[in-house]
């Protein structure tokens, strides 16, 4: 089946910015890392709000993508409780799971670490998001699968109270546009290693 004209920008954006991400790891990975941590305490000075006994979501970084690690391991210890993501059945939004330092995590689909079953489910007040590409209006480029955009759409009409999408990304993969739909869910914030941006303000 042909894809859409939206589609194909999108799979054309993200042959590009692949590349570019892939050279943003290699050369500052292990720096990025220390400089995420110190932006996201600018961002929760600047009206972020992450205090003790919020419920906060990241990923576990796979390949390429900037590692949230000790981004995680610093709010745990904070008294943030932290969840990563478990992919349900294709096109399902995620679910979370609690998450604190030295939890043995399982290999899932595509080679996603997540926690164990055993550990209880959370529902997250704040999503640190990864991302291909982000444009100056808050709209993300992610891989495909579609699964935050659906997790992100169905909490914001739903029940389960307000959720803050944080974008978390190397700079230079900030775009000039993002090719998107009523399918795709837009950022609150976005976080690099260089500095952060809340959505929706100048």
């Amino acid at each position: 089946m042909a894809l859409s004209r939206i589609d194909e920008a999108k799979r054309l954006l993200a042959l590009n910015v692949r590349a570019v991400r892939t050279a943003a790891h290699r050369d500052r990975g292990r720096i990025a890392a220390t400089e995420i941590c110190d932006q996201l305490r600018l961002a929760r000075d600047a009206g972020l709000v992450i205090d003790r006994g919020t419920i906060v979501s990241a990923y576990w970084p796979m390949r390429d993508e900037l590692d949230t690690r000790k981004l995680l391991r610093g709010l745990h210890d904070e008294g943030v409780r932290c969840a990563l993501p478990v992919m349900q059945q294709k096109n399902k939004p995620l679910s979370f799971r609690l998450w604190q330092p030295g939890d043995a995590l399982e290999e899932a689909s595509f080679g996603v670490a997540e926690p164990s079953s055993d550990q209880p489910v959370l529902t997250p007040e704040v999503m640190l998001v990864p991302l291909l590409a982000v444009d100056g209006d808050g709209n993300r480029l992610g891989y495909g699968g579609g699964y935050y955009d659906r997790t992100l759409l169905q909490r914001r009409q739903g029940r389960e109270g307000p959720v803050v999408a944080v974008g978390v990304a190397y700079d230079v993969q900030r775009v000039q546009f993002v090719p998107h739909d009523e399918g795709d869910a837009r950022l609150d914030w976005l976080i690099t290693e260089q500095g952060f941006k809340q959505f929706g303000r100048a």
